[in-house]
Parts: C-alpha cells; structure tokens; sequence
C-alpha cells in the first residue's frame, strides 16, 4: 500500500479527491501517534501515475505547510513539540520527536523537499552504515 500522510482534512480531502479523479481506491486511517491522517491506496499502479501522486502530495503538503504556519501564528499558544514521519526500509514507521524552535529555524531556510531529502540520508545511512572515508563515498 502507498500511504500518503495529511494534517489537516482539508488537504486530505484535496488528495481523495485527486484519487477519485484517477479512479484509484483509497481508505482513510487516522493516526493518533501523530494526530495525523493517513491516506492508503494501491501501489500496484504505472509508474507515471506513481509519480504524478507523489508530485500531487507534494504540492498538497507544501499548502498545508502554510496552513498549519498561518494556525500556529494566530495561536497564542506555542507548539511545544514537532516531529518528523520517518518511512524506514523494512516498511515500519516512526516519528522523531524534534525540537519545535530548531525545525522552524530549519524549514524558514531550505525547502521541505530539501529537508526530506536530508532526512532520507540521514535514515539511509543508519540503516546502511558505510565506514568508508567521506571522499570516497557516492
């Protein structure tokens, strides 16, 4: 199963219906670990249409970045938590708990794509240790 996850039903509801548009069929969950929902559909589809999901969920994740920004800024309460969704090789899923003030700082100067580009590798390489010297790696 793919899984595509959402913070806000608005944006979910954006990306279902996306799914009904491709005819694919879809199941919701919620995630109460991360407060989170879940989208799931098959993963036995082209790869183009793989591909233009996870472009769609991208854009749809960069929109809800700015909603939950614009939340957080009108709230008078400050988040005091933060977590990353963590994909790990064997298919299990995480959350690493991030400081709140450090992920703003992070995410005001690179992209998300940038950022879950670092946490990839990072994940990567724990997973995979290489102890060779840094110059000889890939």
């Amino acid at each position: 199963m793919l899984e595509y996850l959402f913070f806000t039903q608005e944006i979910a509801d954006k990306f279902i219906k996306f799914l009904d548009g491709k005819d694919l069929k879809w199941e919701q969950k919620n995630d109460p670990m991360l407060g989170s929902i879940v989208i799931e559909t098959s993963e036995d589809i082209e790869d183009e249409l793989w591909d233009e999901l996870d472009d769609h969920h991208e854009l749809l994740g960069e929109e809800e970045q700015k909603i939950l920004e614009v939340d957080l800024a009108d709230s008078e309460t400050e988040m005091n938590a933060a977590g990353i969704y963590i994909q790990l090789a064997n298919g299990e899923q995480t959350v690493a708990q991030i400081n709140p003030e450090i992920m703003n700082r992070m995410l005001s100067v690179i992209s998300m794509d940038e950022f879950n580009e670092f946490i990839e590798t990072i994940v990567s390489s724990v997973e995979k240790p290489d102890d060779a010297p840094i110059c000889e790696k890939k």
